[in-house]
């Protein structure tokens, strides 16, 4: 009788230390998840792995790191001049609240676009309770790559268009509003869990896609040359989530 005591005794410790242990595990939550956009005239297709850590007394606000792959196409848009300094005359944190500078803003329309990205994220999130999740994620460096495309470039002060090539740019740098560099994917959502394991979500998705043409075909009126065209990118996301196993 004294070894059964004893045994149950230690069997109860042993159930509590496993039980801490996993709870200390269900700190972390880490997720894959596969999400569309859908934008006026264009998409997107993005693949995410996403770890982030619990934090608070009651472990509801997830912060973190992600690797995202955004595969953006188009047709028939123009892209916009890109640099900060050329379109608001600003590259410090007012460029926030800057209007742009007509006269500085040439465009390329390209009859197709495609670009594709891989980013690492920054992710932040609540949970609201066992079932929903509100989270937003914003790419902060990486880079990208696609097809060379033609376009036709045209200036804002004459109305003939000029054929140009253009690439993806391919360094991608998350700094401040126009000052951004690169394509760069955001999404604010909210997710539900049906079960311990899956999971939709909706959300808003603004997308920055930028493509570098061969040659400084924008000359200002200050005399500024540039190369880089921008298209910005608001849309709904719908998606599906993975949790791995704890």
């Amino acid at each position: 009788m004294k070894k059964f005591f004893l045994l149950s005794i230690a069997s109860m410790l042993f159930a509590n230390l496993v039980s801490a242990q996993d709870k200390k595990v269900r700190a972390v939550d880490n997720f894959a998840e596969v999400t569309g956009g859908i934008g006026a005239g264009q998409g997107t297709g993005a693949l995410a792995y996403v770890y982030n850590w619990k934090l608070g007394k009651k472990k509801r606000i997830e912060l973190g790191l992600g690797v995202k792959f955004t595969s953006y196409f188009a047709s028939n848009l123009y892209f916009t001049t890109a640099p900060a300094k050329l379109t608001t005359g600003k590259t410090n944190p007012t460029v926030l609240f800057s209007g742009d500078i007509v006269e500085n803003i040439d465009s390329v329309l390209f009859q197709t676009a495609q670009v594709n990205a891989l980013n690492i994220s920054l992710n932040l999130g609540y949970n609201v309770s066992k079932k929903f999740y509100v989270g937003f994620t914003i790419d902060a460096i990486g880079f990208s790559f696609g097809k060379k495309q033609n376009g036709i470039y045209y200036g804002n002060n004459f109305a003939p268009g000029v054929p140009v090539k253009a690439k993806p740019t391919a360094f991608n740098l998350l700094l401040i509003s126009d000052n951004d560099r690169g394509s760069l994917n955001s999404e604010l959502f909210v997710r539900y869990k049906w079960n311990d394991t899956w999971g939709v979500k909706l959300g808003y998705q603004y997308l920055f896609v930028e493509y570098t043409a061969d040659s400084k075909v924008q000359t200002t009126p200050g005399g500024d040359m540039n190369d880089r065209f921008r298209k910005k990118m608001a849309g709904v996301g719908l998606g599906l989530t993975y949790n791995f196993k704890k």
